[in-house]
């Protein structure tokens, strides 16, 4: 058969800060590439995967895998379509025949696009990849019983394991990016479920890295509960986390049942306690019953609630968030948020189309800058009042003393109710808040951060848009930033179809 042939799987990745940053103890880890590498057939392919969250740009950390694979597949979220182009002209400047494979949200929102830019963009699931690696190298390559590679998974240690039993969501919130995807929820069979844990290998958290794990029905959220169960009694794991919805909350049957499969903290998406803007942003389910309610019962049932929020400049003005902060922090029945973002117009998305109707998406937006942590919309407050609140508020700068008395409120009122291992995450989310990067690798947690505005326009680009190593001038192209608003504030007439599809949508569907 002569060598086997060389694929690298490349889990492509933005830091916040906009420098180098290597982060192997960031939450949650990507799981993607685990799985693409399961379906090519071990007897034909050496497998290599690299995941730039924990290991830096491949780049700069580990440039000698430039010269290694006869094909490259790129995932990752929809800011790191840059550097599936980046890494891409490094690749095929070394060598001209290399296969580049993409997908993961950059190219499901910009699927038009995408498809100019690679051999094969897949929109799919993960299993699409089957399809690609049988039309171009023949189904032999093909695995004929797909497992997830967790052994080639060099940035999962002992403790933390990640595994998926369903995909995709069952409720369409006008700014996710799985609205503007479409993918039905699904779940995965009961006995795959298992084996994908059992290739896991014992751990001692669980990460479950499902959209919507209670899913859509009480049958089918009982059936993987079971597959825990039986998974925690083999020892493949002492606890589990996981992402649900506050529809989870509704039924307190559900918080028993988790945590007696050994269900320790749950993240859920709260964005706001708004009302009026959660309904504009079609998130029905948050409003249904009082949200500082259903996170005292997560609580008292013993699991730990952990959720995020969202900053929409163009609705909202800082004030209105500073207020809300002030709340949580006299409030110690409720923790502390493990994030705060400003609202993003991802492409695709009913949020997005409907920003840009009424002028509101910024001039200068670069796909780079959609990325939760920079300013794209033009904001109530005008744009510096928005982004002195990213560079501040949104890390707790000048509340810190606030928020660490808090948390000690918070855990001498649920003392009883919550383990003390339960204790230990809720401290560690006033850190990942204060100082996400110093969290996950101590080296960067005095370093200053970069002179960033967090306005898109204008905000630092990374130093990584300036080749590292030698780029045929025909890729030159490739370091420039893609952009979604043009410096006049119209389309970039090359993502124009991939941005407003979600209008299209809706035309369409009125005219029906």
């Amino acid at each position: 058969m002569g060598r086997r042939k060389r694929v690298l799987i490349v889990n492509c990745y933005w830091p916040e800060t906009r420098v180098p940053m290597q982060l192997p103890n960031e939450m949650p880890m990507p799981l993607a590439p685990v799985h693409l590498a399961g379906h090519f057939a071990p007897r034909r392919w050496e497998i290599r995967l690299y995941n730039e969250v924990a290991n830096g740009h491949l780049e700069l950390f580990s440039g000698g895998l430039l010269d290694w694979p006869d094909v490259v597949v790129f995932c990752g979220l929809t800011a790191a379509f840059d550097r599936f182009l980046h890494l891409s002209a490094y690749f095929r400047t070394r060598n001209p025949s290399v296969v580049i494979i993409a997908g993961g949200l950059a190219v499901r929102l910009l699927p038009g696009h995408a498809a100019a830019q690679f051999d094969y963009a897949c929109r799919g699931d993960v299993e699409e990849i089957r399809e690609v690696i049988a039309e171009a190298f023949g189904a032999e390559f093909v695995a004929d019983d797909p497992v997830p590679r967790y052994d080639l998974a060099h940035w999962m240690g002992r403790w933390i394991g990640y595994a998926e039993s369903s995909r995709n969501c069952n409720f369409r919130c006008s700014f996710c990016t799985l609205t503007a995807d479409a993918l039905p929820w699904r779940g995965t069979d009961a006995g795959l479920f298992m084996r994908h844990l059992e290739a896991m290998g014992p751990r001692v958290l669980l990460h479950i890295a499902d959209n919507q794990f209670a899913g859509a029905g009480r049958d089918a959220f009982a059936e993987r509960l079971e597959v825990l169960r039986r998974a925690r009694e083999k020892g493949l794991f002492r606890w589990w986390a996981g992402f649900v919805t506050d529809a989870f909350l509704w039924d307190e049957e559900n918080l028993r049942r988790a945590k007696e499969s050994g269900c320790i903290s749950l993240l859920i998406g709260v964005e706001s306690f708004d009302n009026q803007w959660l309904r504009r942003m079609n998130k029905a389910q948050n409003v249904r019953e009082p949200q500082q309610a259903l996170i005292r019962r997560c609580l008292e049932a013993g699991i730990l609630f952990q959720y995020g929020l969202v900053f929409d400049p163009t609705e909202r003005r800082v004030a209105d968030m500073e207020r809300e902060l002030d709340v949580i922090a006299a409030d110690p029945s409720i923790p502390a948020p493990n994030f705060i973002f400003v609202a993003t117009p991802f492409p695709g998305t009913p949020f997005f189309a409907e920003k840009y109707e009424r002028g509101l998406i910024l001039p200068g937006t670069k796909v780079r800058d959609l990325d939760g942590s920079t300013l794209n919309l033009r904001a109530l407050d005008g744009e510096e009042a928005a982004a002195h609140f990213l560079r501040t508020t949104k890390n707790l700068v000048g509340r810190r003393r606030s928020f660490l008395a808090h948390q000690a409120r918070f855990h001498w009122r649920y003392r009883g109710a919550l383990e003390a291992h339960v204790h230990v995450a809720s401290a560690l989310t006033i850190g990942s808040i204060m100082s996400p990067q110093g969290l996950s690798n101590m080296r960067y947690l005095l370093r200053a951060r970069s002179p960033r505005t967090h306005i898109g326009a204008t905000d630092l680009l990374d130093p990584v848009y300036t080749p590292s190593h030698r780029v045929d001038a025909k890729f030159a192209a490739s370091f420039q930033p893609t952009m979604v608003t043009l410096a006049d504030g119209s389309l970039n007439p090359a993502l124009a179809d991939d941005l407003l599809r979600a209008r299209r949508t809706r035309v369409a569907a009125a005219v029906a």
